[in-house]
């Protein structure tokens, strides 16, 4: 799953994904920006993973995980 998770971040404009703690029965994921680019800042969005469902969180979704 993890191959699977990396190539969703590289998809979605990233470079790799850091596992995280498990949260709400999603596995969580952060995403990394390429290094030696021009990393934008807003929320910070979160990849999800439950069963075969890969995805970015919502911006309540990761504010809530921050909060936990």
């Amino acid at each position: 799953m993890r191959q699977k998770v990396i190539e969703f971040a590289i998809s979605q404009g990233y470079e790799t994904a850091l596992r995280l703690k498990n949260w709400k029965g999603f596995e969580v994921y952060e995403p990394i920006m390429k290094k030696d680019e021009v990393s934008y800042t807003g929320l910070p969005l979160l990849i999800l993973v439950k069963g075969d469902e890969i995805r970015m969180s919502t911006p309540e979704e990761a504010l809530e995980q921050l909060n936990s």
